[in-house]
């Protein structure tokens, strides 16, 4: 049972992490590995795609390479919760009460939902605007997305129908790409997920992307996860709340308040 912590960097956190947490170093043949850390260049890999792939070079490692019967995907320096209290912002409130007293939920407890549940996922969130569709839109290009349209309803049409309705019909969805679920259930995940996003890649041109709409898979794939989730109505889901380890003093929290009121940028990755 593992949870890998996706980072593009060194960071403190990495000693209070719970048992069965790994930090894994994504993009690593420019980061670099710092000791302790697992890299994503190691074994079957696509570390060289991290400037477009994003954590996902991390998922793609997770994939080919874990021993794990159960496993995990923490975005960066964010975590599961061991509740589910609600959104971003109840999160932010609880943190102003409770700060660095608020801890990742640990492995025992994520395998305890995981007999009951089939996903562990992030609570979902209101990404602003009509809908994921014209969310995606604002910042990035729309033809990327009508080439994910046309690659699932060329090879996984029977997907298509769950596509429209997580990008038209509201603006919500559980982000980050974070997930705890059996390795088993993740493979089939991946298989999809890769299948689609490697079709996608062969038909884009990033002429003129900046880094940010360069980092395209990863946002195509947090709504994808939504998608697969979607489709897949068999499952059983749990939303957990999310935290950031960067806003456990109250003075981060106020700030980042302050930052997302009225913003409905791309999800910040």
């Amino acid at each position: 049972m593992t949870v890998y912590v996706i980072t593009h960097k060194k960071f403190d956190y990495v000693d209070q992490l719970p048992v069965g947490y790994i930090p894994m170093m994504v993009g690593a043949n420019v980061n670099g590995v710092p000791s302790g850390y697992l890299a994503d260049n190691t074994m079957k890999n696509i570390s060289d795609k991290n400037p477009q792939y994003c954590e996902l070079t991390g998922l793609y490692w997770m994939w080919k390479n874990s021993n794990s019967n159960k496993v995990g995907l923490a975005h960066y320096r964010r975590f599961f919760y061991s509740k589910s209290i609600g959104g971003r912002f109840a999160m932010y409130a609880y943190l102003i009460l409770m700060g660095n007293k608020v801890k990742p939920a640990t492995v025992n407890q994520l395998d305890e939902l995981v007999e009951s549940y089939d996903w562990v996922v992030a609570h979902p969130e209101d990404e602003g605007g009509k809908n994921l569709w014209l969310q995606f839109n604002k910042a990035n290009h729309e033809i990327d997305m009508q080439h994910t349209r046309e690659v699932i309803a060329e090879r996984h049409p029977d997907y298509l129908k769950a596509f429209d309705k997580v990008m038209h019909s509201s603006s919500w969805m559980s982000p980050y790409n974070m997930f705890y679920t059996k390795k088993e259930k993740m493979d089939q995940y991946c298989e999809w997920l890769f299948d689609i996003l490697f079709e996608v890649e062969k038909r884009t041109d990033m002429t003129g992307y900046t880094d940010y709409q360069k980092r395209l898979y990863g946002f195509l794939s947090e709504r994808l996860l939504n998608v697969w989730l979607e489709k897949h109505k068999e499952y059983n889901v749990k939303y957990l709340t999310v935290f950031k380890t960067d806003d456990l003093s109250r003075k981060a929290v106020i700030k980042r308040i302050t930052n997302r009121l009225g913003i409905t940028k791309g999800v910040n990755h």
